[in-house]
């Protein structure tokens, strides 16, 4: 059997360190649907080859239900359900179709059922994570075969795709690399990343952008439609998207208000005189919510404006920096829970931290450098508020990565300590290319990571 299973990994080990890299998730998960409807009849069996329990070719074990189930998806950050994608990341689909294709000449020929079933299994059981024995569990108990019985396999066997997903993350070990979790929780830190830009919905676009270049003194950068998905985004911000950290204004044909919810809290400019920059944004009609003034207990001189949407940004009175758009501000209800977080899944530092009882909230400094050089995400926790309404205006922020497979991986990892969630595989986006990945944080704030290099490639390819 030993041989038997060098030979079957040998023939696996060298296509799959190509397929893995190129098809990527969107044409794996393409493969798996065509072969669905090419191979679902002809598929053949010998006479010996009899299974011990009836199902179909075309039958789907219960944990695969959702990969094909269109109730199973997330809405995209265009707010309408216009942009759609599958919920994917907990089956791996894409990948078992890679495999299931690479094995169509294996189980057809040379191997025998027996053989590659009990190779894959004592790998399975030998090295595979207690989650993945607990997948392989409820496929298993289904169709009756843990009872030790012979069965046969086929392309389409139930049992081949959990299995399959084992192999390829598992048990190949040069093409996709076990890293030990201490390893991999360095990765963030060492990894190329900074504030990209934070997305969220508005109700009449130009009208926004006329507001923040005249009373914020913003550029627009760049702005796209996309008529067949009904949305238009804007970009505007300090400085060029390839240093600076900017905002992506989306706007939904026909919507016109969303709800901000009482999770957001506001946007931050540093500027060099805030009375000023108050007395031109009045001057412009727009709405001041705080004059300004030191901030209690301290010195800093701040002021509060409203954005025609509602949004608040806090005007920050700061010497010249390199970064005005400074802060995203969003409550939490554990504030170490979400220190750690941000810590372990982002590789960021918690560059500040203050408590006020008198005041009854925490805040935290949280960024990948100090608060005067770059844009921090301030977290703040107000005593006994566990959780927050999100609304439906505030999309998420994006970060960049040199390598989002590694950092979905980190994720992953951190997510089963501290809670979160992934929301979409890493791969490329349709039609762009560029790779991300997009989870949500233990109180349900979303983060997109996105390829350095990709990116710039997209803002070149625009220019």
């Amino acid at each position: 059997m030993k041989a038997q299973g060098e030979m079957l990994k040998q023939k696996l080990e060298t296509p799959l360190k190509e397929e893995i890299r190129r098809q990527e998730v969107r044409g794996a998960y393409a493969l798996i649907s065509d072969m669905d409807t090419r191979k679902a009849g002809s598929v053949t069996r010998s006479p010996k080859r009899q299974p011990v329990s009836s199902f179909s070719v075309t039958d789907t074990p219960p944990q695969l239900d959702r990969v094909r189930d269109p109730k199973h998806l997330d809405d995209n950050c265009d707010g309408k359900g216009a942009q759609r994608e599958s919920s994917i990341y907990s089956t791996r689909a894409p990948l078992q179709g890679i495999i299931l294709g690479l094995l169509v000449p294996t189980l057809s020929s040379e191997e025998d059922d027996e053989t590659v079933l009990e190779y894959l299994l004592n790998c399975f059981q030998q090295q595979a994570p207690r989650y993945q024995l607990k997948l392989l569990r409820k496929v298993f108990d289904p169709w009756k075969l843990d009872s030790g019985k012979k069965c046969c396999l086929s392309l389409f066997h139930p049992v081949i795709r959990p299995l399959c997903d084992w192999l390829i993350h598992w048990n190949m070990a040069e093409a996709a690399p076990v890293v030990p979790s201490d390893e991999l929780l360095e990765w963030p830190k060492k990894d190329k990343r900074r504030f990209l830009h934070v997305v969220y919905r508005v109700g009449d676009l130009d009208r926004t952008i006329k507001f923040y270049t005249e009373c914020f003194g913003m550029k627009l950068l760049r702005k796209r439609d996309i008529p067949e998905e009904k949305y238009t985004n804007a970009f505007l911000g300090f400085g060029p998207e390839e240093t600076n950290f900017v905002v992506e204004l989306t706007y939904n044909y026909g919507v016109d208000k969303y709800d901000i919810g009482t999770g957001f809290g506001h946007f931050a400019i540093a500027t060099q005189d805030v009375y000023k920059m108050v007395e031109d944004i009045r001057a412009k009609g727009g709405i001041i919510t705080r004059e300004p003034g030191p901030v209690k207990g301290g010195k800093s001189v701040i002021a509060f404006a409203k954005d025609p949407d509602g949004y608040i940004f806090e005007l920050i009175q700061r010497g010249p920096t390199p970064e005005p758009l400074c802060q995203v501000m969003l409550r939490v209800g554990d504030l170490e829970r979400s220190i750690k977080f941000y810590e372990k899944a982002l590789g960021m530092k918690m560059v500040k931290k203050t408590d006020r009882p008198e005041y009854k909230y925490s805040i935290a400094m949280m960024g990948y450098a100090e608060e005067h050089e770059t844009t921090v995400l301030e977290l703040t926790y107000n005593y006994g508020v566990t959780e927050y309404t999100k609304g439906n205006a505030y999309a998420q922020v994006a970060i960049s990565t040199d390598d989002v497979y590694k950092s979905a991986e980190v994720v992953n990892l951190v997510t089963k300590e501290l809670g979160g969630k992934i929301t979409r595989q890493p791969g490329p986006i349709p039609g762009l290319n560029t790779k991300i990945t997009s989870f949500l944080d233990p109180d349900g704030w979303k983060t997109v990571l996105v390829d350095n290099e990709d990116f710039l490639k997209e803002l070149h390819k625009e220019e």
